[in-house]
């Protein structure tokens, strides 16, 4: 048996690895997390007092143990990091910054088949993230794992641009965070947007063009978990209010399309929400027929039922508030399938 080995979204879940709240901070708005949320006029973000914060943190542990008993319930192994103190400011030769948080596996890591990559995220707040994980990844490598790190970007100013509408980022570095990317077997789908640069998607090319195809995308502003997810094969959840078919990537055209536009808005708890009412979408598959959505998204609920999925409804109450769902806030580490062609 493979330590790492997942190619998809929809094989048989085995092992998993769940987010932390423990040490969630409000990192001040910088340029970088101003590109990445698009707030490019003047914006004061508000100091939440700290009984807020801690009702947040416990409430999303409380919504984790959850997940973590539907997910044992189907023999999923889920893990949990050792959430580093990042109640700090660091400091590069370039700039300063608060960190943030160690929620999203999703973000800071990514799993190509047997291989496991540190991500080169483009926001300076979470450039210490995938260290929470570290009690996991070391041994994961300690067992045989493949365990790589893309280079660490410098981050400088002139990383972050604007073309008068929309945010992007320039090609200094190779920079994505990992939800830029939808698996799918042998290919590779990345996403080009504020998240994620061009240089970016060369590094995963160069690196592991021997074992996928890759291939370029720009269907959102930034993570495609709540514009487009691939739920088994032949099957994708779509945003409707954010793609038309002709936007679809034409490798999915002959696919069985689900176009969703009824998204509950399940509201949030800080000063300004990380994520739109579209964090809905941002379900987790156990397999190819049982997939987890958010207990309140009935109308989500209702469509996949149609698709011939058992729904589980499960909380999850500050995906908006913290900017990630489910899907986000876990990274799965072992599925049953292979390197398969689905086109």
């Amino acid at each position: 048996m493979n330590i790492i080995n997942s190619y998809s979204d929809w094989g048989k879940l085995e092992e998993i690895i769940l987010g932390s709240p423990k040490y969630l901070t409000l990192p001040d708005l910088d340029i970088s997390s101003r590109n990445f949320f698009d707030l490019q006029e003047d914006f004061i973000q508000q100091k939440n007092p700290t009984p807020v914060i801690e009702r947040v943190k416990n409430e999303m542990e409380e919504d984790f143990q959850v997940l973590t008993s539907i997910l044992e319930g189907y023999g999923v192994k889920v893990r949990r990091p050792e959430a580093i103190n990042l109640d700090i400011t660091c400091q590069s030769p370039h700039w300063v910054s608060q960190q943030s948080h160690a929620l999203m596996p999703r973000d800071c890591m990514l799993v190509l088949g047997e291989t496991l990559i540190e991500a080169p995220m483009p926001s300076r707040n979470r450039y210490f993230e995938s260290q929470s994980f570290r009690n996991i990844t070391r041994e994961y490598f300690s067992k045989g794992a493949k365990w790589i790190a893309a280079p660490k970007p410098i981050l400088t100013d002139d990383t972050y641009l604007w073309d008068g509408t929309t945010p992007y980022l320039a090609e200094n570095d190779p920079l994505f965070d990992a939800a830029n990317i939808m698996r799918c077997g042998k290919d590779i789908f990345y996403n080009i947007s504020n998240s994620g640069n061009r240089a970016g998607f060369e590094w995963l090319e160069r690196t592991f063009g021997d074992q996928f195809n890759f291939h370029q995308m720009s269907i959102c502003s930034d993570h495609v978990g709540t514009t487009m997810q691939l739920l088994r094969p032949g099957l994708a959840l779509i945003n409707a209010e954010r793609m038309t078919m002709a936007e679809v990537p034409v490798q999915f055209r002959d696919w069985e399309l689900v176009f969703f536009n009824e998204p509950v808005d399940i509201g949030y708890s800080f000063d300004w929400a990380r994520a739109s009412v579209w964090i809905a979408m941002n379900v987790l598959s156990i397999d190819e027929k049982t997939i987890i959505v958010e207990k309140n998204q009935h109308k989500l609920a209702e469509l996949l039922d149609r698709c011939g999925l058992e729904v589980i409804p499960a909380s999850f109450r500050h995906g908006r508030t913290v900017g990630g769902g489910f899907h986000c806030c876990s990274l799965d580490i072992r599925r049953q399938g292979g390197a398969e062609s689905y086109f």
